[in-house]
């Protein structure tokens, strides 16, 4: 059950972050620039800091002690930047 769950968790935080990266482009189209420049700046800033931590990495942690697996630090580096390929 917590397999599945896991692979649920980690599904909706990778369609949540594309979702993220594509709304920007369309924010800054569709909105004025008194709208979209502060909306922006508060994404970057929430994105970039670490002020708040993700419910999503949260959640996918405790998952992961559940079944057993290491923690992750955050979803970007672990899933996008951390893996290296070696040739």
């Amino acid at each position: 059950m917590y397999k599945l769950l896991f692979y649920f968790v980690v599904a909706i935080h990778h369609l949540g972050l594309w979702g993220f990266i594509v709304s920007v482009p369309l924010i800054i189209i569709k909105e004025p620039p008194w709208v979209s420049l502060p909306l922006l700046a508060w994404i970057l800033y929430l994105g970039f800091s670490k002020v708040l931590d993700c419910p999503f990495t949260r959640l996918e942690n405790w998952i992961r002690r559940k079944l057993g697996l290491p923690e992750i630090k955050t979803f970007l580096k672990h899933y996008y930047f951390g893996r290296k390929q070696n040739d």
